[in-house]
């Protein structure tokens, strides 16, 4: 059994992912992790045992937050699916905006840079992208939707969450929110209603 942390868990991982996400994993350094949180390079390293350690630490909190902000968003609306998602769209637009920075998504982020290299990276996003798309599927099967078949129920799923991503993404080259406000409502009207 290895020796009980001497650190603020949460304010490491804060500290880290705030660096991963603004400068990337390899412009981010264990040392600058380290000044920036007071925390030992030592103590890092024994508790995450390499920087990749860290960071897939880092990703799998931040995906299972976004993927809660998701479940979170969808159950809490009242209203038919389509609504729902329509609701969902506006907090992803939201929190885009909430970043002056326009750093996007770390998951997006992290896919682009090192998806094809590390296999811990991509599982992680894959099991993030499925609890949205699950999220999003049981708003589907609401009541009057119970016709559509597994693959289109799926299908839209996934189309949900793409879109979502790709309002993120816009969102990073700096499109206006009028304009991501268009885009999300034409594709939440694509939906079915029941």
């Amino acid at each position: 059994m290895g020796r009980p942390r001497r650190f603020d868990e949460d304010a490491l991982l804060d500290a880290a992912e705030d660096l991963f996400w603004s400068r990337g994993f390899d412009g981010t350094s264990i040392e600058d992790v380290s000044a920036a949180t007071g925390i030992g390079n030592g103590s890092i390293y024994a508790a995450y045992t390499s920087k990749m350690g860290l960071f897939v630490a880092v990703l799998d909190r931040y995906c299972d937050r976004r993927a809660a902000f998701v479940e979170t968003t969808l159950d809490a609306t009242d209203g038919s699916a389509k609504q729902a998602v329509g609701v969902y769209f506006d907090a992803v637009i939201a929190d885009c905006g909430s970043h002056a920075d326009r750093r996007g998504c770390l998951m997006l982020n992290t896919l682009a840079h090192m998806g094809d290299r590390e296999p811990a990276v991509t599982s992680t996003i894959g099991r993030a992208t499925r609890r949205m798309e699950n999220a999003v599927e049981q708003r589907l099967r609401e009541p009057g939707l119970d016709h559509l078949p597994e693959a289109e129920i799926s299908a839209l799923s996934a189309h949900v969450v793409m879109v979502s991503q790709g309002l993120i993404q816009l969102s990073r080259l700096g499109t206006p929110t009028q304009r991501l406000r268009e885009i999300a409502a034409v594709s939440a009207d694509l939906l079915p209603t029941a």
